[in-house]
């Protein structure tokens, strides 16, 4: 029966357009409607903008504007295609030499929302395309149409003249927690998070938020419906404050208990601890008179409580640091290090992986069919260079230096489904993962239509000639990784 809920609450959003409000605008014609969408700046807010960034949702809604929709009604669509390469595969139980896929997502937003109430669906057909056996595949790539998002939200703008806003939310949605490192909504990647729960918020506009949620992950199936039936239960809450201009901090606590299934290994509870202080980098290059100014990220988290039989602490500690100059392309520089601890013997008594929960790789890191690398276990250091040729165009190039951070650990995320992650537990391997020089771009021809390409070169580290066979490293798994992808998202 609750299997089924969702699809009849999303049925029912779907027959408000059956009748359609007449605009005032009725006389004109749907091309004029269109160019009058595509070029206009206001912006109604959408009830999810208080779950994830905004970016993620922001766009001119034209498909809304063709129907001559009302204001309250949200009515939206979206499709990304993107072909991908990626040569010598890495993970265990790959075998092809040359993986090349074309994934597409395909989303459509519903709603209903007025000043104090909204009610949100989005559904998602997320499939790949050539794709062999034995090549990434599974749930990271395919969630065939499911419903991603379906929930009821209340707001109070001003609550008894304080200037304090409250949200509440409730239902299936996708969550940004800070920097998305241990929950969040997926960008870059095939396949989108989603949780089901309440959310709660508090907001000061321009200088404090707080949070509060409890939620169960939403386990993604290929081609079955999305349910959060026995999957992990995570709660907690999250406090930014502004005090300065040139300063935001955040400190965040999560739980997460996961009792499910007979294999007592498998169980965890644990906590969450996290602080962070960040100035972002200046949005556009118009945006002269922020010159100069150093902008940062720092951020350190600590795990601790229980996984399977062992004692569980682990932590994390990122930092960078950024600089825009006032030349040519605007560029900003910036240097980055992290490091998410690992365990130094995985035959002991004591569990220090770090554990990512439901967090996204963040811009760091490239996703989908490539993306090597994980923040569990890794220490790595590097340079990146953005520049802005155009408002609507940012180059970027990165140089990252990669480790385990203990060489007796697994590489976290280095397998196919079915198989253990690479690991030499006698730590004879080493700890070196080499090094990736990424080039890629962005063309934002307008706010719906967004064209990229990226290309990387991983310079394979001596860890992969020195495994095992035991470790079940694919044939010529040692050998450097090119790897390519281009596509177009395009929204109405």
């Amino acid at each position: 029966m609750k299997k089924h809920l969702n699809y009849v609450l999303a049925i029912g959003i779907s027959g408000l357009f059956l009748t359609v409000a007449q605009a005032d605008d009725k006389d004109s014609t749907i091309t004029e409607r269109v160019e009058q969408a595509f070029y206009g700046k206001e912006w109604r807010e959408l009830p999810d903008e208080m779950l994830i960034t905004q970016s993620k949702i922001k766009w001119n809604r034209l498909a809304k504007a063709a129907l001559n929709l009302p204001d309250w009604m949200e009515f939206s669509l979206s499709q990304r295609t993107r072909f991908e390469s990626s040569s010598h595969p890495w993970l265990a139980g790959q075998s092809s030499e040359i993986n090349q896929q074309l994934p597409m997502q395909s989303r459509v937003r519903l709603g209903a929302t007025n000043e104090n109430f909204g009610l949100i669906f989005e559904g998602q057909d997320s499939r790949t395309n050539f794709d062999q056996q034995n090549e990434l595949s599974g749930n990271v790539m395919t969630d065939a149409f499911d419903v991603l998002q379906l929930f009821t939200s209340a707001s109070l703008k001003n609550i008894a003249g304080t200037g304090v806003r409250a949200d509440a939310d409730l239902g299936r949605f996708s969550m940004d927690i800070g920097s998305s490192r241990f929950i969040g909504r997926n960008g870059f990647e095939q396949t989108t998070n989603s949780f089901e729960g309440g959310h709660l918020s508090f907001t000061a506009e321009n200088q404090w938020r707080f949070r509060t949620f409890m939620v169960s992950l939403v386990n993604r199936t290929m081609y079955q419906a999305n349910e959060s039936h026995q999957s992990p239960l995570m709660w907690g809450a999250d406090f930014e404050i502004k005090p300065t201009s040139w300063l935001n901090t955040e400190a965040y606590y999560i739980g997460a208990n996961d009792n499910n299934g007979a294999d007592l290994t498998k169980h965890k509870a644990f906590s969450v601890f996290g602080t962070r202080a960040y100035l972002k980098p200046i949005a556009t290059a118009k945006l002269k008179k922020e010159f100069g100014v150093i902008d940062y990220d720092f951020e350190t988290a600590v795990e601790t409580g229980e996984k399977g039989k062992k004692d569980f602490f682990a932590y994390m500690g990122h930092a960078e640091v950024g600089y825009t100059f006032n030349s040519t392309w605007f560029p900003h520089l910036m240097g980055e290090y992290e490091y998410a601890s690992g365990t130094a013997n995985p035959n002991g008594g004591m569990n220090n992986t770090l554990d990512r929960l439901s967090g996204v790789r963040t811009n760091m890191f490239i996703t989908s069919l490539f993306g090597p690398m994980f923040q569990s276990n890794l220490e790595y250091g590097g340079l990146r260079l953005i520049t802005q040729p155009l408002d609507s165009v940012k180059m970027n190039v990165k140089h990252h230096v990669w480790y385990l951070a203990e060489a007796k650990d697994a590489m976290a995320g280095s397998a196919m489904p079915g198989n253990a992650n690479l690991q030499d537990k006698t730590g004879s391997a080493g700890r070196y993962l080499g090094q990736d020089v990424e080039f890629s771009t962005s063309w934002d021809l307008r706010s719906n239509l967004t064209l990229a390409a990226g290309y990387e070169h991983w310079f394979k580290g001596d860890y992969f000639s020195r495994l095992p066979v035991s470790a079940n490293l694919p044939v010529g798994g040692a050998k450097d990784t090119d790897y390519f992808y281009m596509s177009s998202e395009v929204r109405f």
